[in-house]
């Protein structure tokens, strides 16, 4: 009896002429505000650069060294850097990430972009 007087109320509350059909999709509501972080994907222009986002142009000179990879990470918050190896295009890096944890850092030496990185520690303590 609950199901036909809501029934009859939706029924009464639809203009006339309109059709209630199941097969159209449904809409949903956004969560958060809207023009902030949550905006989809990201705004406008893609996500904010942080110190995990790879930048999105390559740098100047055609491709990083070792001690340029390390100076990149320290200007993006990173501290206490030290470069472990460079193999061809790859540099391999540990650092302090900006938030205290220990992470090991895979930099593409041709772009400039960290293609990896892994949390090993926290602080001078390893996992």
């Amino acid at each position: 009896m609950a199901m036909l007087r809501v029934l009859l109320a939706v029924l009464l509350v639809l203009p006339a002429g309109a059709v209630i059909d199941a097969r159209m999709p449904a809409a949903a509501q956004s969560i958060g505000p809207s023009g902030g972080p949550w905006a989809a994907p990201y705004g406008r222009g893609g996500p904010p650069p942080g110190p995990y986002a790879p930048y999105e142009t390559p740098p100047a000179g055609g491709g990083l060294d070792g001690a340029a990879a390390a100076q990149m990470l320290q200007a993006r918050g990173f501290s206490d850097v030290s470069v472990l190896r460079q193999r061809g295009p790859t540099i391999l890096l540990e650092a302090n990430g900006p938030r205290g944890e220990r992470v090991r850092v895979v930099v593409d030496a041709a772009s400039g972009a960290i293609s990896g990185m892994k949390v090993i520690g926290f602080g001078d303590r390893r996992y």
